[in-house]
C-alpha cells in the first residue's frame, strides 16, 4: 500500500504535467503584437512567433526611413527636396526611392496614365498635402525618366506625390525583414495595406474589408488567405474627403481633368501574390479608372481585383475572374 507521501508526490506530478500542458496548449495559439502610428494612421505587426525588442525597434526604423524618404508633410523628406530641385538635371536619389519610382512608372504605363504621382501641386490645392508657400501652378504635362545610373531626371517642376505607394512599400520592406529574420508567419498592416504570410498557427490568416457605408470597424467581406504570400491593398473615397461649397472633394485625383474623381466606386480592393507596393498602387489605378472598366482592365491583366460599387443605393461586390483563382 502506497504512503501519503508517495501518494502525494504523485498529485504533485499530475498537477504538474497538466500546467505544463495547459500552458504548451496556450503558447501554441498565441500570437504577438507589436503597433504604433505612422503615416497619419497606425500601423500593426502580429506574428506566431514572439517579436523581440530588437526586431521591434528594427521595424519602426523601416517606418521611419520611409517617411524620411516619401512624406508629403514633411520638408525635408526626400521626396520634398526633389520637388525642389532644378528640372531636366539629373539627380542623385536614394536606392529606396529609385525602386518606389520605378514601380510608378510600370503601374503608369499599365493603367494607360490613369496612375500619376506627379499632381502633388493639385493634392495640395485641394488640401490634402501642406504647399511649404510655394507656387502650385501646375504643368499640362512632364513626367520623369529614370537613368541607368539609377538617377532621376524630373521633366517639370510638378510635385510627386507618394501617398498612394509609400504605405505599400514600407509594408513590403518590413515582410523582407522578418522573413530574413525567421519570423515567416505573420500580418503586417500600416493604415489598411497588408501583407499576410504563412499561417496563424494552423489556421489562415483572416483579413477584414472595412464596410464603406459604416462609420464603425465592420467587414463587408472576409477574405481567408490560403495562400503562402498575400499582400491586399484598399482605396475608396469613404473617408478620405472633404466638403467645398457643398461639393464633396475627394482625395484621388483624375490624371487626364486634374480633379478630384467622382465615381460608383466606394472601395477598391487589390490582392497581390508578391508585391504590396504594386497591390497598393494599382488599388489607387483602378479607383482612377472607375467602374465597369477597372473589372475589364483586371481580367484583361490578371489581377485580382475587388469593387465595392454604389449601385441603385446598394453597395454590390464586383471581383475579377483572378479573385476567384485565389480562392479568396
Amino acid at each position: 500500500m502506497l504512503s501519503r507521501k508517495v501518494i502525494s508526490k504523485i498529485i504533485a506530478l499530475i498537477v504538474g504535467l497538466f500546467c505544463i500542458y495547459i500552458a504548451y496548449s496556450s503558447n501554441a495559439n498565441k500570437t504577438y503584437k507589436i503597433n504604433g502610428s505612422a503615416y497619419g494612421t497606425s500601423w500593426s505587426v502580429v506574428s506566431t512567433s514572439f517579436i523581440a525588442d530588437h526586431h521591434e525597434k528594427n521595424i519602426i526604423k523601416i517606418i521611419d526611413h520611409v517617411d524620411e524618404i516619401a512624406s508629403n508633410y514633411k520638408i525635408d523628406s526626400e521626396i520634398a527636396i526633389v520637388n525642389q530641385l532644378p528640372v531636366d538635371e539629373e539627380l542623385t536619389i536614394s536606392s529606396d526611392l529609385f525602386n518606389i519610382l520605378n514601380i510608378a512608372s510600370e503601374i503608369n504605363k499599365l493603367s494607360n496614365g490613369s496612375y500619376n504621382i506627379m499632381l502633388g501641386k493639385i493634392s495640395s490645392k485641394l488640401g490634402f498635402a501642406p504647399n511649404f508657400d510655394k507656387d502650385l501652378n501646375q504643368n499640362d504635362d512632364g513626367g520623369y525618366t529614370l537613368t541607368k545610373n539609377k538617377s532621376l531626371i524630373k521633366e517639370s517642376s510638378n510635385w510627386f506625390d507618394l501617398s498612394s505607394i509609400a504605405k505599400g512599400y514600407a509594408v513590403q520592406l518590413i515582410h523582407e525583414y522578418l522573413i530574413n529574420n525567421n519570423l515567416s508567419n505573420h500580418l503586417i498592416d500600416i493604415g489598411g495595406e497588408l501583407i499576410t504570410h504563412g499561417l496563424n498557427h494552423e489556421d489562415p490568416w483572416i483579413i477584414g474589408i472595412q464596410d464603406p457605408y459604416s462609420f464603425e470597424e465592420k467587414a463587408i467581406y472576409v477574405v481567408k488567405n490560403n495562400n503562402n504570400f498575400l499582400a491586399i491593398a484598399t482605396s475608396g473615397e469613404y473617408r478620405n474627403y472633404k466638403i467645398s461649397d457643398t461639393n464633396k472633394v475627394t482625395h484621388t485625383i483624375d490624371p487626364k481633368t486634374l480633379k478630384s474623381i467622382d465615381s460608383k466606386i466606394l472601395s477598391v480592393t487589390v490582392a497581390h501574390e508578391y508585391s504590396a507596393t504594386y497591390a497598393d498602387a494599382l488599388a489607387t489605378a483602378f479607383n482612377v479608372i472607375g467602374y465597369p472598366d477597372a473589372i475589364k482592365y483586371a481580367n484583361n491583366n490578371n489581377i485580382a481585383l475587388m469593387l465595392v460599387v454604389d449601385i441603385d443605393s446598394g453597395a454590390e461586390l464586383i471581383f475579377s475572374n483572378k479573385w476567384y483563382d485565389l480562392n479568396l
